[in-house]
């Protein structure tokens, strides 16, 4: 995949309805590779597979001598797609294991500089982790081994290693899955035609064809998934998107976020001033309803209506976030676009309904839509520090206070939004490289 690679997912939907056998043929495959994840799960998720999935073709070829892929009688490409399928997911595992060790790491105060410093190096070193996670010797060589032993020459290296393993074993949790309600696919197990699709069965030579909607044809590794109740499925195909260049985007803007606006720029432009009301309709809705349905879970027949009404809210929502991304970046047409790294999830006070709204505030997803369609237009978007950055005058740099909208500088008697001063200090901090 090239590294700026844009892809987005199309999908492609079954033209009639799937026969009961052979939705259930389909539904066996999802088991079998459902078995094979949580296989490998179990046998490479823990500190002993470690060493073995960094490419993952160790774990490829003792899967192959397992003989589990006989036992299933599962095709070769459905098998070790699922391989290297629980082989990311187990690679995502260690990675948010490592993350949560760096928090503890920064936070913990019994560590002096020195000691951070050792286990930091040793957390980059994947050789090095590796061998000190297993209570072994670390062998490297060159730089990074003088490097390494000067380290070691400053630190007690036995008691920071002990607490490298204690936290790993505290934070490491094999991965695990019950879903059986897809399976991913390569070119080789399908076939385009006759506007449909053909997929490999489990029987030799035998290959279920399906006819869609569409007679969109692809050659990449693509995702089935099942929806037996409703006798359907999905094919999710991931499509390579060309970046595009428009005439007329330069300049820097800063950027500020929030709720009750989604943007503000640091000329004072606002951007998503409706998002508040999308957003609490749809907290509003989870707030009432859901909590009755959990009461009655195991007897309710309106979770499906629920699940049916929030993902409607849901879908409105995000229509509502694209077009307001689109709209600002039209008007604005950046060359270079500056926004504050945004802090925790955190509870806003005692109102319940506030909290749930915080709760639910889709900052994550308004982050990844819009890098998305900043690389799409060849717009950099640079995060920058964003400590302070609200509390502090965009004019005199001093301190000032908060009244509402309105943001106060005593020193400076400068008086202006809120949002744009927040917008403005984060394009100061991204002309000054602090990001």
């Amino acid at each position: 995949m090239p590294p700026n690679a844009l892809y987005k997912t199309a999908y492609q939907y079954n033209k009639e309805p799937i026969d009961t056998k052979d939705m259930e043929r389909l539904q066996e495959i999802a088991r079998d590779c459902c078995k094979v994840r949580n296989y490998v799960y179990e046998r490479y998720g823990g500190i002993g597979g470690l060493p073995k999935i960094y490419p993952g073709y160790t774990v490829q070829n003792e899967m192959t001598r397992s003989g589990l892929r006989e036992r299933l009688g599962l095709p070769s490409v459905y098998f070790y797609l699922s391989i290297f399928d629980a082989l990311g997911d187990i690679k995502s595992q260690w990675t948010r294991t490592k993350k949560r060790i760096e928090k503890n790491i920064q936070a913990n105060e019994a560590l002096t500089r020195k000691d951070r410093h050792y286990l930091r190096f040793v957390m980059k070193q994947s050789r090095c982790f590796e061998a000190v996670v297993a209570g072994e010797e670390a062998e490297l060589s060159g730089e990074w081994a003088k490097t390494y032993q000067s380290l070691c020459e400053a630190v007690d290296t036995h008691r920071l290693n002990q607490y490298l393993r204690r936290q790993v074993r505290r934070h490491l949790v094999k991965p695990y899955t019950a879903a059986a309600d897809g399976f991913s696919s390569s070119p080789k197990a399908y076939r385009y035609a006759d506007h449909g699709i053909y997929l490999s069965m489990k029987e030799s030579r035998k290959r279920l064809f399906v006819p869609l909607t569409d007679n969109n044809r692809y050659a990449r590794q693509i995702y089935i998934r099942l929806y037996p109740k409703e006798g359907s499925l999905t094919i999710n195909v991931p499509i390579e998107v060309r970046q595009k260049h428009p005439l007329g985007y330069q300049g820097e803007i800063g950027l500020a976020m929030g709720m009750r606006c989604m943007f503000v720029t640091n000329r004072g432009a606002a951007y998503g001033e409706q998002y508040l009301e999308y957003q609490s309709a749809l907290t509003d809705y989870v707030r009432e309803r859901l909590p009755g349905h959990r009461r009655n879970a195991k007897n309710n027949p309106g979770m499906k209506k629920y699940n049916a009404g929030k993902a409607r809210l849901e879908a409105a929502l995000h229509a509502y976030i694209n077009a307001e991304i689109n709209r600002m970046l039209e008007t604005e047409k950046p060359g270079v676009l500056y926004y504050p790294k945004l802090p925790a999830a955190a509870k806003a006070g005692k109102n319940k309904k506030i909290n749930a709204t915080v709760h639910m505030w889709q900052r994550g997803y308004i982050k990844s839509r819009l890098a998305q369609k900043c690389q799409e237009r060849s717009i950099q978007l640079v995060e920058v520090f964003g400590k302070g950055i609200s509390t502090e005058c965009s004019y005199c740099g001093a301190m000032g206070s908060k009244d509402g909208d309105t943001f106060r500088c005593a020193s400076c008697g400068r008086e202006l939004l809120e949002r744009q001063n927040t917008a403005r200090n984060i394009l100061k901090r991204g002309a000054e490289k602090k990001v």
